[in-house]
């Protein structure tokens, strides 16, 4: 077995999950990328190509074979001092690499490595340990293939760079010499990938459970109920922020409790955490009425229930606009004008390959009054959309002032516990909200959460999309959009009965 760059760094993740990736595919088979991971990778690939246009790499020459055959071709490139290779590869003691870029450095008589990463920073998820291990693990291979190797960089999105004009590449990267990290990290990296040799290539299934037993829910592999069958669908392992309990939860888990039923009393635990636990146990809702007026009872109206959707490309698509700075192409606005009244449905959904920000601003100052309350759920993403448009546009900049001042989060009452509901597990998503309070759901949506209505506004205004699938996508974008408006409405309708 070869063991590429991802194998390994799955393997660090998790051992188990990535065995049984090799050897039992068929476990994972129902677990598709999702439409937010597939996306990420797009413009992985996206923001590689554009950093090939960068100066250091004039002249690059990419390896397009694979295998031995892209091993040979490498040396043949690099035999030919060839300036700058892309993808090359190399396939050494069971391990392969192929580097983002390698260049010539004349000077030194070496050759320094470049990985390409589509991120704001040399941190991802908390962490630069997973950009400093893949080029560990490249310097490794590329030692044992008796490379004469100078200096490791990292290259990475500026995100401090605002388009103008024509894309300008020198100025969308940084590049970080990640030389002294990688030499640091380079005895511990090696010591895995000796252990990931040995374990991988194991033809007996490891026994026993994985070590994702130890981490909250959103950190699980993807066989981990293989894997841990004695835990149950809904465990301590979905206890809200447990995962950031590391010494509680392994408390738990080395005592082999894993239904959340079982936790001792006396167990140190949060406020809301004890609230989960117990509305759990009820089955039933634990509701704090005078919590719920406290919060709602004061609402000027007319109350606008606000949302936004919107798009986050890696590199700057127009003008104004920073590296994964969100694009608002759609927003929703349900109106109540009082207690009892019908309401009014105002919608906007952007259906060109252009910037909507001007459009956007104009409608929203247009359709909210100077009196009332914007009512959203997680109001911190509305205001702070809001907040880059007027950054954009100085003309409309009091204007979306005025709007994020009279910005209600619904989802406080939830977050505040004056509601809990044994069917929210924890989460105060409206995903998870909406069908515990209300009979109405996101089940039966063609696009059923943000991350999927990003992406198919993105494919909706490609040029290449034919006119009846962007009808399409634009039909179900607008009921998507306009459902998670009537869901606030909906939600804060069924508070504002329990006052009466």
């Amino acid at each position: 077995m070869i063991i590429s760059k991802t194998v390994f760094l799955d393997y660090v993740f998790c051992s188990k999950n990535t065995w049984l990736k090799l050897n039992k595919p068929q476990l994972l088979q129902e677990f598709e990328l999702s439409a937010f991971e597939q996306n990420l990778m797009e413009q992985g690939n996206e923001v590689e190509a554009e950093a090939h246009k960068l100066s250091i790499f004039s002249g690059g020459i990419e390896v397009l074979e694979k295998g031995e055959e892209a091993v040979e071709k490498t040396r043949e490139l690099m035999d030919s001092r060839t300036l700058a290779i892309f993808q090359a590869t190399f396939i050494e003691d069971g391990f392969i690499a192929r580097n983002d870029a390698l260049v010539w450095n004349e000077k030194e008589s070496c050759w320094d490595l470049y990985e390409i990463k589509g991120t704001n920073s040399l941190k991802e998820g908390g962490t630069d340990h997973n950009h400093i291990d893949d080029l560990t693990f490249q310097a490794s291979v590329l030692s044992r293939a008796d490379v004469p190797m100078g200096k490791y960089f990292l290259v990475h999105l500026n995100k401090d760079y605002v388009r103008f004009g024509a894309l300008n590449t020198e100025e969308l990267f940084l590049i970080e010499d990640q030389t002294e990290a990688v030499r640091a990290r380079l005895p511990l990296v090696e010591e895995q990938m000796k252990t990931a040799k040995e374990y991988l290539n194991n033809k007996k299934e490891p026994s026993g459970g994985c070590g994702c037993i130890y981490n909250g829910r959103s950190r699980h592999c993807t066989t981990f109920k293989y894997s841990n069958p004695e835990v149950p669908d809904y465990s301590i392992h979905d206890i809200s922020r447990i995962g950031t309990s590391k010494k509680k939860l392994a408390t738990l888990v080395d005592g082999k409790i894993y239904d959340m039923l079982d936790i001792p009393e006396g167990m140190e635990l949060s406020d809301v955490q004890v609230n989960q636990i117990t509305a759990h146990r009820r089955q039933k809702p634990m509701v704090d009425v005078e919590g719920i007026s406290e919060e709602i009872k004061d609402l000027v109206f007319p109350l606008y229930f606000f949302d936004y959707e919107t798009y986050a490309p890696a590199i700057p698509a127009f003008d104004g606009f920073r590296p994964y700075q969100r694009i608002p192409f759609q927003f929703s606005l349900h109106i109540l004008e009082k207690p009892g009244d019908k309401m009014s449905h105002i919608e906007y959904l952007h259906e060109k390959r252009s910037d909507p920000s001007d459009e956007v601003a104009k409608l929203l100052e247009k359709h909210i009054g100077k009196s009332g309350t914007v009512i959203a759920w997680n109001k911190s993403f509305e205001a702070g959309v809001n907040r880059e448009l007027g950054e954009r546009m100085p003309e409309h900049k009091a204007a979306m002032e005025r709007i994020n001042n009279m910005l209600y989060d619904l989802m406080d009452v939830f977050k505040k516990q004056h509601y809990v509901h044994p069917k929210f597990k924890g989460s105060t998503s409206i995903k998870k909200v909406l069908p515990a309070l209300v009979d109405l759901s996101y089940d039966s949506l063609v696009i059923k959460e943000g991350g999927q209505a990003s992406n198919s506004w993105w494919e909706m205004t490609d040029k290449k999309t034919p006119t009846g699938t962007s009808k399409h996508i634009s039909k179900h974008l607008k009921i998507y959009c306009g459902q998670d408006t009537y869901a606030m409405y909906a939600i804060w309708e069924k508070l504002y009965q329990m006052l009466a």
